[in-house]
């Protein structure tokens, strides 16, 4: 089994997942994933949705305290100047997408949400891998 790639590369993956984050204004493809989920896949899709939302107001403090989970905060903050910084530096390399929640997957304290990145020409699609902390869904890894 390989290993995550280094601190670096997580920045990198980092900025897929708040690619949202350009100028385009269809910000609502995610919110309106989120309102078919319900219970437990209801709030880990909302936390796909809440990066998003703090990408686009530029809130890097609040996607390393409140949106992604500790540990890759701190593998981000390893990479050199800090988790805001890595964050602040992903977003503004991104061009603009928009993020749809397809699908969540819930298993005890670890959830997967599939997740549609509309890129204009080509869709991807992408899992986004979230764990339970402090009681709220947080972002672990894309």
């Amino acid at each position: 089994m390989t290993r995550r790639p280094p601190a670096a590369l997580l920045a990198a993956a980092l900025a897929l997942a708040v690619a949202a984050a350009g100028c385009a204004p269809q910000q609502s493809s995610s919110s309106d994933s989120v309102k078919k989920f319900t219970g437990d896949q209801r709030a880990a899709a909302q936390t796909v949705e809440d990066l998003q939302s703090a990408a686009e107001d530029g809130d890097e403090a609040k996607i390393c305290t409140q949106v992604i989970a500790k540990a890759l905060a701190d593998r981000l903050a390893a990479a050199g100047s800090g988790c805001a910084s890595a964050v602040h530096a992903a977003i503004k390399d991104t061009d603009s997408l928009d993020m749809t929640v397809e699908a969540v997957r819930v298993n005890g304290d670890r959830a997967t949400a599939r997740v549609k990145y509309e890129t204009g020409k080509t869709d991807r699609r992408g899992d986004v891998a979230l764990v339970r902390e402090g009681g709220r869904w947080r972002i672990a890894w894309f």
